[in-house]
């Protein structure tokens, strides 16, 4: 009896001894984080005693990103920080290990679309170790839409499509239409991934004939939803009121002018004809005698 309470006491104070070197600290982190490309991402972790523990000690740090097998920043407190990679570095840390510096945040000073995955952070203290998960999203904003008047070959109802385009945007967006009072149109959004990995948008919109709108409004939404930029065009500049190309034609001003133009130039010429008419002197036919001969219509029988 004496050696089986034995053994359950050193079993009691092993699994004491086991629960406090994990359970005496804890990394507290935030379980996501939202960074933006080509902007600093901070995956902020702090190291934090539990269980009365004031005091403690870290001996190492380590961030992996998911997938890797090598980490992105390994710091130990004899043998320095080894394995880090250009671009990631620790937020708080100076060039010299601080085993006092319970700030192990992540620092990304320059966010890609790469970089959007799971990193796990590792803590090794004297008073216990500690990992926990950290998620990062990144997002890019949609640059302005580009609205253009294109040429329709495909649908024989109409000859012309409006054309939208964005680019540099992430996650993938959407891209609707809108009327003149705000009339969702129906029109599907083409994708496309850049060598970057950002996305671009391209949307277009057939003018059927007959239906057709003066204006007409491209919207770019990200990912939740949300509004990001928008285009508007004029189709009348380009457009008849039936959808269809306005033909080239002359303007009532236009149309005046020349009328007046032309009459101007017909009285011109008549005026020039009449005073030539009148300049000319009169020609008399003369008789034998030197007499001006008499007309036929004036002699009598």
């Amino acid at each position: 009896m004496a050696s089986h309470a034995a053994l359950y006491a050193l079993s009691v104070l092993l699994f004491s001894a086991g629960a406090g070197v994990s359970g005496f600290v804890k990394i507290a982190c935030n379980d996501r984080t939202v960074g933006q490309v080509g902007q600093p991402s901070l995956l902020n972790c702090v190291v934090k005693p539990t269980q009365g523990t004031t005091d403690i000690d870290i001996v190492n740090v380590k961030w992996k990103r998911s997938g890797d097998a090598e980490s992105l920043l390994n710091c130990h407190q004899d043998e320095g920080c080894t394995g880090t990679w250009p671009g990631y570095r620790f937020a708080d840390f100076s060039s010299e290990w601080d085993s006092k510096n319970t700030n192990i945040s992540l620092l990304i000073t320059n966010t890609q679309v790469k970089d959007e995955t799971k990193y796990t952070c590792y803590v090794y203290t004297d008073s216990g170790d500690d990992e926990v998960d950290v998620d990062l999203q990144v997002t890019a904003k949609y640059s302005l839409p580009n609205v253009s008047l294109v040429p329709e070959e495909k649908n024989p109802n109409s000859k012309e499509a409006l054309l939208c385009t964005a680019s540099g945007g992430y996650p993938k967006g959407t891209i609707r239409w809108f009327g003149e009072n705000n009339e969702t149109i129906s029109a599907e959004t083409e994708v496309k991934t850049m060598d970057n990995g950002l996305f671009e948008l391209s949307s277009k919109l057939v003018l059927l004939n007959g239906s057709t709108f003066s204006n007409y409004t491209c919207v770019v939404f990200n990912s939740s939803g949300g509004k990001e930029n928008e285009g508007k065009i004029q189709t009348s500049k380009f457009l008849g009121f039936e959808g269809t190309p306005s033909p080239v034609v002359k303007t009532p001003n236009v149309v005046a002018g020349v009328l007046v133009i032309g009459s101007l130039i017909v009285g011109l010429l008549l005026l020039l004809l009449i005073r030539r008419r009148r300049a000319q002197p009169p020609h008399h036919r003369e008789g034998p005698a030197g007499g001006s001969e008499a007309d036929p219509l004036d002699s009598t029988a």
